[in-house]
């Protein structure tokens, strides 16, 4: 978080963050089952409408449009030594558990949820670019639209979602770190954030039956979706219209109040980095497959309960530790280039001079 922030900023986005990580991991936890699970499918729709375009908004919000050294390492650190350990240990494990690579290997695209940090880096390194143009966040809107149409992106390297998500992300950095301080807790504001937040939940419920989810990825082209023509980008439009009014509404009703989950939010990253490892662990052991044959209030609770543990063990101070010391610090220091500064030679003083012996001068 920023340090120019006051605590109470710093509370807030640590909260939002800590809710969106939960959203993260709960909608992984039922993605596999919700194309058969008509009961799950709309609140996992819901969490997909504004969760992800949100991390991007917030990441936006955090990030510098410049990129000097002090930054530069910082990208490595936080976004590149994560992305190459993590993506070692997920490979690893597939290939332990399976004995091949995933699939993502095959279409060189980082493992499943990993994607978000070849995008974070991509966009960080795109922000001081854009930053100087007149109207960055059109021109990244009117790049996603574009692209949309391309088969070419897909998975390859993130390609597609760092696209698709870029626009939110550019938004953030536009809005900044202030953006719900100037409304305060004005009621008509609140009004209408819990107007907007209500009806988007409806709507999400209202869903006919066949409506393609595989909007809400990112990673699908227009062509995939059968919509490869102008209607198609009308409705890319709409998306992100009502992702951004309701992840807005959303995000301001979490900051007018502390949910204690401060603590959650600063570690976020680790249980980004680990809930995949024990989703597939789930999965492996069948216990995935157990709850989603239970009834529907019994796999949604036991869904809601395992996330919020998976999140709580992720974001404990002892996975923090554990990940830095064994994984992240020693990546870093393979990967940031060590200067090293050179003793300074030391300056000879007037006094000094005057008192070297005369047969020495």
């Amino acid at each position: 978080m920023s340090s120019s922030l006051t605590s109470g900023r710093n509370i807030s986005f640590d909260n939002i963050k800590a809710i969106l990580i939960f959203l993260v991991v709960f909608g992984h936890f039922v993605e596999l089952h919700i194309a058969q699970d008509a009961f799950l499918r709309p609140i996992w729709i819901f969490a997909y409408a504004f969760h992800m375009p949100m991390f991007a908004l917030v990441s936006g919000i955090f990030s510098k449009a410049t990129l000097d050294e002090k930054q530069s390492v910082h990208l490595i650190r936080n976004i590149v030594a994560p992305l190459l350990g993590f993506e070692l240990i997920y490979e690893a494990t597939e290939y332990l558990i399976r004995g091949s690579f995933s699939v993502y290997a095959g279409l060189i695209a980082p493992y499943w949820m990993l994607w978000y940090l070849m995008s974070l880096l991509c966009w960080r390194l795109l922000l001081p670019l854009f930053a100087r143009l007149q109207f960055p966040l059109i021109l990244s809107l009117g790049l996603a639209l574009v692209t949309s149409y391309s088969e070419h992106l897909g998975y390859l390297l993130s390609g597609a979602r760092t696209l698709f998500f870029f626009p939110f992300f550019i938004l953030g950095w536009k809005l900044g770190a202030d953006v719900f301080v100037s409304k305060g807790r004005d009621w008509r504001v609140i009004c209408i954030a819990s107007v907007i937040a209500i009806a988007g939940s409806i709507m999400c419920f209202l869903l006919p039956t066949e409506f393609d989810y595989r909007w809400l990825y990112g990673s699908f082209s227009l062509h995939r979706l059968e919509m490869a023509h102008l209607s198609g980008s009308m409705y890319q439009l709409l998306q992100y219209a009502v992702s951004t009014l309701l992840g807005l509404s959303i995000l301001y009703l979490l900051s007018l109040r502390d949910w204690g989950l401060a603590r959650v939010g600063q570690r976020s990253m680790y249980v980004f980095l680990w809930h995949g490892m024990a989703l597939i662990a789930l999965h492996q052991l069948g216990i995935l497959n157990r709850i989603f044959q239970m009834g529907d209030t019994a796999r949604l609770l036991i869904s809601l309960a395992s996330s919020a543990v998976i999140v709580y063990l992720g974001s404990h101070r002892y996975c923090e530790k554990f990940t830095q010391k064994c994984i992240l610090s020693p990546l870093s220091w393979l990967l940031v280039r060590q200067i090293r500064t050179p003793n300074p030679t030391p300056e000879i003083t007037v006094q000094q001079v005057k008192d070297v012996p005369l047969t020495q001068k």
